[in-house]
């Protein structure tokens, strides 16, 4: 008959263990996701304040809702700079009646960024589209 004595022991601090590893990449998994929930909310949010930048000449003329680049541009900048989430890279495309805005925000992995090299950041990207409408 062998000693056997302690095997229990090693047993249970190896599932320990392997249960912690878990819970950390749960939780770097959730983290990741509420960051890119967040940025999606951050971009729908610019998307529309940038479908707000109508041409006013235009309006006037013809009652035609057309984007001014610029001054749709500029809208989003403001929204997207109002919201407390740092965001690495912003992309705005306007044409004539739409506003795409595209943002890519960094995430730092807790358990994860162990077992991966830190030079390749994880980026989490979010797009949202607006168009103009008239409320009656």
């Amino acid at each position: 008959m062998t000693d056997e004595r302690g095997s229990v022991t090693i047993w249970v601090l190896g599932l320990s263990i392997l249960l912690l590893l878990f819970g950390g990449l749960g939780l770097d998994y959730w983290r990741g996701l509420m960051l890119q929930r967040e940025l999606a909310a951050v971009a729908d949010s610019a998307a529309i304040a940038g479908a707000s930048g109508i041409d006013e000449s235009v309006y006037r003329e013809s009652g035609e809702l057309i984007l001014e680049a610029n001054r749709a541009t500029g809208l989003v900048s403001a929204a997207v700079d109002w919201q407390s989430i740092s965001v690495v890279d912003m992309d705005v495309l306007v044409s004539a009646d739409l506003v795409e805005v595209t943002l890519v925000a960094e995430f730092e992995p807790l358990l994860l960024g162990v077992f991966v090299d830190d030079d390749d950041p994880f980026l989490v990207r979010a797009t949202a589209g607006a168009r103009p409408v008239l409320v009656p």
